[in-house]
């Protein structure tokens, strides 16, 4: 479980709303069990898993104008805990994880302790943060450069179109369809994906 916390720094006059709307689309989804809006500075998912929370973070760094927090917790095995708790603390881990400085179209990636104080789990979960941190940041280094025709043909890709069917949608060739996921570096994101995927099930699996 993972909680994901958005801090925007777009421009939009109805900022509030803005995010609001954000928000509830991303929680209307499976990829989302909990959510926290927290007025005009952003708002908090709980992701249930990784495939879940990549869907989320990969749509808040598609938007462009949000600073991603990802906050977990270590698993103890002797203390399931109260399901409001548990999601009180990857609140505050994900919103921690933030520091000082934080800008939009970045991730960073915090891992606790469990139980009360934010204490910071070293050794191995630490490292696995920095991995988690580093397989989003590369995956935001493609998502930011693309054209908008780059993400209208990524987009209909990650709805499950085949490239002859997205390329009759948009209303090119197969070939020009081909070049526009090319130039998009869909390959890339379907690698970053897979890589971020197992990153975040790695600390699943830490106790």
């Amino acid at each position: 479980m993972f909680a994901i916390h958005a801090l925007y720094h777009g421009r939009s006059r109805r900022r509030a709303d803005y995010i609001r709307d954000v928000a509830e689309a991303l929680a209307s989804t499976s990829a989302v069990s909990d959510v926290r809006i927290y007025s005009a500075e952003g708002f908090a998912v709980v992701s249930p898993d990784a495939d879940g929370a990549t869907t989320v973070v990969l749509n808040l760094l598609q938007a462009g104008d949000f600073a991603v927090g990802i906050g977990a917790v270590v698993a103890d095995p002797d203390d399931v805990g109260d399901p409001g708790v548990v999601h009180d603390q990857l609140f505050e881990a994900a919103a921690r994880s933030f520091g000082r400085q934080h800008r939009a179209a970045t991730v960073t990636t915090r891992v606790e302790l469990p139980g009360p104080g934010g204490v910071r789990a070293p050794g191995i979960p630490a490292d696995v943060a920095d991995d988690v941190t580093a397989a989003f940041t590369l995956l935001a280094h493609v998502l930011t450069r693309r054209t908008p025709e780059g993400r209208e043909a990524t987009a209909l890709m990650r709805q499950g179109y085949l490239q002859t069917e997205a390329a009759d949608y948009v209303g090119i060739s197969k070939q020009a369809m081909s070049q526009r996921l090319a130039a998009a570096g869909w390959q890339a994101e379907q690698a970053g994906w897979t890589l971020a995927v197992h990153m975040l099930r790695r600390v699943t699996e830490l106790v």
